[in-house]
């Protein structure tokens, strides 16, 4: 009888034991100018664990331990499930890629880039620009302007602690960042490449004659945590008042302000950590000339921060994680 009671209660439990809970996931994919975009969308202990591999010009995204059903509703890319927690992706040739891990909502995005030779490019000039960029072999065409703007500058030194100047370490940041940003669709420029004084009326100018769609200012401060300024805008100031505090473009571009401050935060909270960013309003500052999405950011002070090469990496890659989360949103 003990036996039978045991085998029963065993039958009972086994159906629940051997069936692993199974996650339904969204997918969505989008054609931009240069790359493909692949969005898998679902609850964070799904997303959290999945592992990306390139095997020839497939895309194998893993789940291990997991089983799930993929809602690829209008996915125009194609797609089949293999193995338990496993899809593959054949979106064509493609010769890059950048992966990222993103929340609220938990999503995975692949973003796929291909490079071609200039007589490719001359070959198939504009007859493929309704093609997809990734199975048309086109080169990422930027589809925006990044102007990176390091504070100071030849005899303006900024700060200065020790070793370090502000300056350097916010041109040196500003290096880093350009050339992140340039390896996904971004059009990126300095205002300043070297040791040389701009005042602020040349840097707006450099700017706005660049047609900037993103304008970041990097500096130091004199906190232990990342400051970032936004543009002030108010009906309530005297006329002879309001030209400092906004012009037409600026107030023109202030939601795409605040959607970058917004991207800017998430990204620095996940790299850095939930209490790295604080956000204050500017008046009279160069944003509040400048016609595009448009940022100060003052990084932690010199006393609080050591700015090896490991920590100037740190800061570069959560500021273009913020980059890149602003061009995924905007682009919703």
């Amino acid at each position: 009888m003990k036996k039978i009671a045991i085998l029963s209660i065993i039958f009972f439990f086994l159906p629940q034991i051997s069936i692993a809970a199974e996650y339904s996931l969204k997918l969505r994919t989008s054609y931009n100018p240069g790359y493909l975009r692949i969005v898998i969308e679902g609850a964070e202990e799904i997303i959290t664990m999945a592992i990306v591999n390139q095997k020839g010009q497939d895309i194998i995204v893993s789940f291990p331990g997991t089983d799930f059903t993929l809602q690829g509703e209008n996915a125009k890319i194609n797609y089949r499930k293999t193995d338990k927690g496993t899809v593959v992706f054949s979106p064509g040739d493609f010769s890059g890629l950048k992966v990222l891990n993103l929340k609220n909502p938990s999503r995975l995005v692949i973003d796929l880039y291909q490079n071609v030779k200039k007589d490719e490019k001359q070959k198939d000039g504009a007859s493929n620009s309704a093609i997809s960029p990734v199975r048309a072999g086109l080169k990422p065409a930027p589809t925006k302007t990044l102007v990176i703007d390091p504070g100071h500058g030849g005899f303006e030194s900024g700060i200065v602690k020790d070793a370090y100047t502000e300056k350097n370490v916010v041109l040196d940041i500003s290096r880093k960042l350009s050339t992140l940003a340039k390896e996904g669709a971004l059009n990126s420029t300095l205002t300043r490449g070297g040791d040389l004084y701009m005042s602020i009326s040349e840097r707006i100018k450099y700017s706005n004659n660049k047609n900037a769609d993103i304008f970041i200012s990097l500096h130091i401060g004199n906190h232990k945590d990342i400051v970032i300024y936004i543009p002030v805008i108010t009906e309530h100031a005297s006329d002879a008042v309001k030209p400092y505090l906004y012009n037409k473009g600026q107030e023109e571009y202030l939601k795409k302000t605040v959607l970058l401050l917004n991207a800017i935060k998430e990204a620095a909270a996940s790299n850095l950590g939930s209490e790295a960013v604080t956000v204050k309003p500017l008046p009279y500052s160069i944003i509040s000339k400048i016609g595009a999405a448009a940022l100060i950011i003052e990084l932690p002070s010199f006393e609080y921060a050591n700015y090896t090469e490991e920590f100037k990496a740190a800061i570069a890659n959560a500021l273009n994680k913020g980059l890149y989360l602003y061009e995924e949103k905007d682009a919703t």
